[in-house]
């Protein structure tokens, strides 16, 4: 399945699920050409109900189209109400970051503390399948 931008690029998004507790998921994004526009990654731990995102990234043409804002949106789908946080925060992150907070009453503190579980995680995925639930999460 595929989902559209407001430029009309068709998405599809790729999701690497989480093999253990607290593991690594990873939602990459590409475009009909193949090549990769976008990816988040992220750990939830559902004893300690936190989450933390661990890299989201766009290439510039992407940018401005809601995407983001949209990985993010299906990254909290895993743990609605849990407490989140993010890895170090560029400046435009850090824009980005309180827009989210403003939007959904996540925190996102950059570099603050997460559980253990999330801290000795280790990586390890499934193979990738499309994620639907990105098709149906409204801006």
């Amino acid at each position: 399945m595929d989902a559209s931008s407001p430029s009309g690029t068709e998405w599809f998004f790729l999701l690497h699920a989480a093999t253990r507790p607290a593991g690594f998921q990873d939602i990459r994004v590409y475009g009909r050409d193949g090549i990769s526009d976008a990816r988040l990654v992220w750990k939830v731990c559902h004893e300690c109900e936190r989450g933390v995102i661990s890299k989201i990234s766009l290439s510039p043409e992407v940018q401005r189209q809601g995407l983001g804002t949209r990985l993010v949106d299906r990254a909290l789908l895993d743990g609605p109400g849990y407490r989140w946080t993010t890895s170090s925060q560029s400046p435009d992150g850090r824009a980005f970051f309180r827009a989210m907070t403003a939007r959904t009453g996540a925190e996102f503190a950059a570099g603050a503390r997460t559980c253990e579980h999330i801290l000795e995680s280790r990586p390890g995925r499934h193979k990738p399948i499309l994620d639907r639930r990105l098709h149906r999460i409204r801006r």
